[in-house]
């Protein structure tokens, strides 16, 4: 066989190209963990966010007060500021704040397990009246991931019952786990 005819790659050249897979490796890999964290917690905002302005609606549509709170693995509010776990979305018919058999459940949502959700001032509720309304303290949802305080976001109810959403608000002072 004539060597001029031979056709193959090199093992020289094979431990280039390795080398440079390696180096796009490198530095792809950790901004798509970056950009992966940052969907998930852009995701979990806009779910909360949305389950928010659908409370409100039903209070405001239905004529009901209605109370959306965090909830564990059940169809109760968990009494706790931590929204981790999943939420539960009601209408409050005798107005104590909590799921009593008889009341329509509207929605149980689940959270996400990579992220640290919890309310101020540890509310562990909100309660929408029927003109839109959500009385007591302003809250503020953080919404925490392994990121950190400087990437951290959050969702802010106001007592005129406005939601807003500030993601990645670089929340210097959060209290993040």
């Amino acid at each position: 066989m004539n060597r001029s005819q031979a056709r193959g790659i090199t093992a020289l050249e094979l431990m280039v190209t390795m080398a440079v897979i390696a180096i796009l490796l490198a530095t792809a890999v950790p901004s798509f963990r970056a950009y992966t964290l940052k969907h998930r917690m852009q995701t979990a905002m806009d779910v909360l966010q949305t389950d928010l302005n659908m409370a409100r609606g039903r209070a405001i549509s239905h004529n009901i007060q209605t109370i959306i709170c965090p909830a564990d693995n059940s169809i109760a509010c968990s009494g706790t500021p931590d929204w981790h776990h999943g939420w539960i979305i009601f209408s409050d018919l005798n107005r104590d704040r909590q799921k009593q058999p008889g009341e329509p459940l509207h929605k149980r949502a689940n959270a996400t397990e990579f992220l640290s959700i919890s309310s101020s001032r540890s509310r562990s509720y909100l309660r929408f009246y029927p003109n839109g309304t959500a009385p007591g303290t302003n809250i503020t949802i953080l919404f925490c991931d392994q990121r950190g305080a400087e990437h951290a976001g959050k969702i802010i109810v106001s007592n005129t019952g406005r939601i807003r959403a500030h993601p990645n608000g670089g929340e210097a002072n959060a209290n993040c786990p």
